[in-house]
């Protein structure tokens, strides 16, 4: 029995001194790094390099100097992004979006979506704030800025559900070569090619054919060089994005202890409404019960 014991308390100590067993499980590998590019984890900024591991919940950022960042999942899906592009992996999206099974949130920029082998449709699942994609038959390559976002349909056909105003619409498939345009409030247009200014927007790399990577990295893997915290500039864009907003204000709320970030989230709270109970969480305790009315004195 007292070796039973003994045993058990080894196990108990291996599991607590080892950080590895109790983080989660990695469902990505950067295999490429080209430029600048930057890993936000929990309530941290890290350097992405070559050989890091991504695990739920990671956002991938390129500067503008970034040329080629490639992601490669767990399954074989291959994710590059360009310049200007942040990224959220295993994204919690809310409403009815809540059941789509979205692998990457692409907030903004320029990626390439890739499936090397047969996969389940759901595995290429792709979401956006303009659209949603649940559907990549081999390659497409998707642009999504401010006022404008773009779907072309590289080799195979894709499914897409546009979004407008938080809303979704009617799924389109596009043909191998067809190609997906919305730019402003205008009404979206399919052709049958892509415009010579949508290939102009594209970086290099996404013109090429590149093998896959990931077998180089089966055993080797880098720790992420943490930078620093985050700032409130840092995510503004990932604190006000729609359908997003409640995971960030459970994930950074530790930071609204900060005084320069909770000023700033203060300062709009319109644009996140869900930190105000962060901010103020007086205002959501519950109410004192009223005291009970005095009974007047009986006279017998």
């Amino acid at each position: 029995m007292k070796r039973v014991v003994r045993l058990t308390a080894l196990w108990v100590g291996l599991l607590l001194s080892s950080p590895a067993l109790w983080a989660e499980t990695p469902l990505a590998v950067a295999t490429i790094v080209d430029g600048e590019a930057v890993l936000v984890r929990e309530a941290s900024r890290r350097q992405l390099a070559e050989a890091v591991r991504l695990v739920p919940g990671d956002i991938v950022e390129t500067s503008a100097k970034a040329r080629l960042v490639r992601i490669e999942l767990a399954d074989g899906l291959i994710l590059d992004l360009g310049p200007e592009s942040r990224a959220l992996f295993a994204p919690k999206l809310a409403g009815e979006r809540s059941k789509l099974p979205t692998r990457v949130h692409l907030l903004r920029g320029v990626a390439k979506l890739t499936v090397p082998q047969p996969l389940p449709p759901a595995a290429a699942t792709f979401s956006s704030p303009a659209f949603d994609v649940t559907g990549v038959a081999h390659s497409a390559v998707f642009i999504v800025q401010a006022d404008q976002a773009f779907a072309f349909a590289e080799s195979g056909p894709v499914t897409l559900q546009e979004r407008r105003s938080g809303k979704a619409g009617v799924p389109t498939t596009l043909k191998s070569g067809e190609f997906f345009a919305r730019i402003g409030d205008g009404k979206a247009a399919i052709s049958s090619r892509p415009t010579p200014a949508f290939i102009q927007q594209l970086p290099r790399p996404f013109l090429d054919t590149l093998p896959a990577r990931a077998a180089l990295f089966k055993t080797r893997e880098i720790e992420p060089k943490v930078l620093g915290d985050i700032s409130f500039g840092d995510v503004e864009a990932w604190i006000d994005a729609e359908g997003l907003r409640a995971q960030f204000a459970t994930r950074w709320k530790a930071q609204a202890q900060n005084p320069e970030f909770r000023a700033a989230v203060a300062a709009n709270l319109r644009a996140h409404p869900e930190w105000d109970r962060v901010l103020y969480p007086e205002k959501y305790l519950p109410k004192p019960a009223a005291a009970p009315a005095s009974t007047a004195a009986v006279r017998y």
